[in-house]
């Protein structure tokens, strides 16, 4: 009988063979980033379409919103058309003519999309990717519109799954449904960090996959009878991945 090699025995001995992250507040804060691209979006506007901006005040935005959402439900799982459909409309109501309006929003969003992706990783982030990525099939399961090209990690991941794709959003388990369909692997195989306590922690424990809560501010997890791994710092989940 052939002895297994070393690295044979490693992999024997990992139970974990995929991870999936989320991404908005798990590889970075997305509230600052948001609201820096929403600024650059609206001088933008102020300096070019300037009447547009009383339909673009948070009250007059969550009323498009809920238009749009009430003609199109599914228009939530394709959270860039929606955003610039709240430019155009804005500019239909504010007087501007569709095509002017159509000019608007594909510019303004253009602005928007790019501070959007302007992120600043939590410390310890692209060190730690660098480093699963030698043991694991990394991928992505965010109900967020980041574009992991021009942020520049996409090449750390095998699989990246948004609603956009599957016209669903965590917590639907066909977004984790997809991750067994794509890597071939048993729930068992596979574990799911994030940071929210239903769309990321509950809806992959209750598939049955593993799961670790990026818990940054160390708060007390919100769900009394879901007990799961917890970090605040990334540098610990090498550790906490070979032991669960």
């Amino acid at each position: 009988m052939i002895a297994p090699t070393l690295e044979q025995e490693k992999e024997l001995r990992m139970t974990i063979k995929s991870v999936s992250f989320d991404l908005d507040d798990t590889f970075w804060p997305l509230m600052p980033t948001i609201m820096d691209a929403e600024r650059n979006a609206r001088t933008w506007i102020k300096e070019n379409y300037e009447a547009a901006l009383t339909s673009l005040d948070r009250e007059s935005s969550l009323e498009i919103r809920d238009q749009l959402l009430r003609s199109d439900s599914t228009i939530v799982n394709r959270l860039s058309e929606l955003r610039q459909k709240i430019f155009y409309e804005a500019g239909i109501r504010s007087g501007y003519s569709a095509h002017d309006s159509k000019i608007m929003a594909d510019s303004a969003f253009e602005i928007f999309f790019k501070g959007r992706n302007n992120v600043t990783f939590y410390d310890g982030v692209i060190e730690i990717l660098e480093l699963l990525k030698k043991d694991y099939s990394l991928g992505v399961v965010t109900n967020g519109n980041a574009d992991l090209k021009m942020i520049g990690i996409d090449h750390y991941f095998d699989y990246i799954l948004s609603p956009v794709e599957l016209n669903a959003h965590k917590p639907d388990p066909a977004m984790f449904d997809a991750v067994l369909d794509i890597t071939g692997l048993d729930r068992s195989e596979i574990c799911h960090i994030g940071d929210h306590p239903v769309n990321d922690v509950k809806a992959s424990y209750d598939f049955g996959l593993k799961t670790i809560w990026f818990n940054e501010n160390e708060e007390e997890f919100p769900i009394k009878d879901i007990k799961v791994p917890e970090f605040s710092d990334w540098k610990k989940l090498p550790e906490m991945l070979k032991a669960i």
